[in-house]
């Protein structure tokens, strides 16, 4: 399977925007006075599970569709079954991965949770983007 240009792309664009993410949020931790070992830890196992988990289901979808006749019976059903599956396996690791941080190498638990919702935020923010955008030529 080739990796397609599309999953790379999108990948980097959660990086990339998770990056900025995690560093806005140190920042906070260092202006407040917080900052400590412990939260940088989390921040870089939080980044790494946000960005690891966007690309893995970005594989999974592109491997799905790569596979899929869409005129087949029960192929959507079998497609929805399979990301169901799919979401509840990378669940099921990143509680264990990050269970063992926060638990073995004591790291900050809100540093470590907090980056898993940045990828949507960039999500939503490229989105407003682009819709801004496709509005501002239409005019």
């Amino acid at each position: 399977m080739k990796l397609q240009m599309a999953v790379v792309q999108e990948t980097r664009r959660i990086a990339v925007g998770t990056a900025i993410l995690c560093a806005v949020m140190l920042l906070v931790f260092l202006l407040i006075g917080r900052m400590t070992w412990q939260v940088a830890l989390g921040a870089l196992v939080g980044y790494a599970a946000a960005v690891g988990n966007f690309f893995v289901m970005a594989l999974d979808v592109q491997r799905l569709m790569d596979g899929i006749d869409p005129n087949e019976d029960g192929a959507v059903k079998r497609a929805k079954a399979t990301m169901r599956l799919s979401y509840n396996r990378r669940m099921i690791v990143m509680v264990l991965l990050l269970g063992a941080a926060i638990y073995f190498l004591q790291a900050s638990w809100i540093t470590t949770l907090l980056p898993l919702t940045f990828p949507r935020i960039v999500i939503k923010t490229w989105q407003f983007i682009q819709n801004r955008k496709s509005k501002g030529s239409e005019a």
